[in-house]
């Protein structure tokens, strides 16, 4: 029994023995082949170009790819399953920061590993840098010839013979061109504005009507001086554009938003009693009321001015006008208006109009506003009848 028992002992051993054989025959039969190679560059070189493929194959199937090292840094990436060469960075194949980029690729199978040197040279037949081969460029040192229309983006951004240059002939470098957003291959000064909105006409979906595309307050792009903006009214409150601005204000109306949320502040707050200080009457005490219209508060009340009316019935609009959505300062401004001031007799009164510009802060609910108050009627001496001032108006 004893003896049998070692047999099948030996027989186990021997079986292992040769499995192990076999094991490391199957590894030792694993071959890679891959080379050394050159890749030449394009002439111009964008970020996300494959330049070419990693050579390597196994006869155990596929092979694996591994990045060792790169000069410059951060050259190139390479793709996950087939080995593509990709670009990072495209500065160092299109200036003359190196002529080469150097890779050390380890190819892998299992355990058993090549290494492949790849280098990737800089296409040098482009020196001025227009995307055209000097063997097919009218003037290789112009980078501006062969003349290119206005949606060429075949050039070398990277080159400096090409940064430097104006193919379109407008002041404007090329690079200074793409660092503003602008063509380097078209003059954009040759654009028009008719309607003087601040669109140019190839963008303006109404090149000849000054409101539209719709702004609203806020916007500043306007040209003042066009005719046709001048004459619109882009409010639409009967007054023209030209005379908006001439009186301090926007030409344009508000968005279709709550109230509240275009005032960024809440108007309620000049809805309560407020202290006024005036230049040439001193102070008072004036109640704001929310008036009909987004942003307007009435005034109230004979000491708005402190000009000694003893009649509460003087309502004074000031409209508000933000600097834009999300400021709660802007402007405020008085339209000419016409009120009575009751006299201390209670029986005789004075007539007289007002109009001011000014700002406001919303968050302290103050109010600054330069008024001109004229006196009417034909027995006002000339020294007499119009009065300017400061008033202001704040929290109590």
């Amino acid at each position: 029994m004893k003896t049998i028992f070692k047999f099948i002992i030996g027989v186990f051993l021997l079986f292992i023995g040769f499995s192990c054989d076999e094991s490391n025959d199957h590894l030792s039969g694993i071959s890679i082949d891959t080379e050394d190679f050159t890749i030449e560059a394009p002439l111009v070189v964008k970020k996300r170009d494959t330049l070419g493929f990693l050579k390597g194959s196994s006869n155990k199937g596929e092979v694996t790819y591994s990045l060792i090292s790169q000069t410059p840094e951060n050259s190139v990436v390479l793709g996950v399953r087939y080995g593509e060469i990709i670009v990072e960075n495209p500065e160092f194949f299109n200036s003359d920061i190196t002529d080469e980029v150097n890779l050390v690729i380890e190819v892998k199978k299992q355990q058993e590993t090549k290494i492949s040197n790849v280098t990737i040279r800089r296409n040098l037949n482009d020196p001025d840098g227009d995307g055209v081969e000097s063997n097919m460029d009218s003037d290789p040192n112009s980078p501006c010839l062969p003349v290119q229309d206005e949606n060429y983006t075949g050039y070398n951004s990277y080159n400096s013979i090409w940064r430097e240059a104006d193919c379109d002939q407008d002041g404007i470098s090329n690079i200074d061109e793409l660092t503003n957003g602008t063509n380097p291959y078209f003059d954009e000064s040759s654009i028009g504005d008719i309607d003087g909105d601040g669109l140019k006409d190839d963008v303006d979906p109404d090149p000849n009507d000054p409101c539209l595309p719709e702004k609203f307050i806020g916007y500043q792009g306007f040209d003042p001086e066009n005719d046709i903006w001048a004459a619109g009214d882009c409010n639409g409150n009967g007054i023209s554009n030209g005379d908006e601005v001439a009186a301090g204000r926007s030409p344009y109306p508000f968005p279709n938003l709550p109230c509240n949320d275009i005032f960024n502040f809440e108007l309620e707050n000049y809805a309560r009693e407020l202290r006024t200080v005036d230049s040439n009457n001193g102070e008072g005490v004036t109640i704001g009321v929310i008036g009909g219209n987004c942003g307007t508060i009435l005034f109230t009340g004979g000491s708005i001015f402190n000009q000694g009316c003893f009649n509460d019935d003087v309502r004074i609009p000031f409209f508000f006008e933000p600097v834009d959505q999300t400021s709660s300062n802007g402007r405020v401004f008085v339209e000419l208006t016409e009120y009575s001031c009751l006299a201390e007799d209670r029986v005789s009164s004075r007539k007289f109009t007002v109009e001011g510009l000014g700002t406001y802060a919303g968050a302290s609910r103050t109010v600054e506003l330069t008024y001109i108050i004229t006196q009417l009627g034909d027995d006002i001496p000339d020294d007499e009848r119009v009065t300017t001032g400061t008033l202001i108006i704040r929290p109590l």
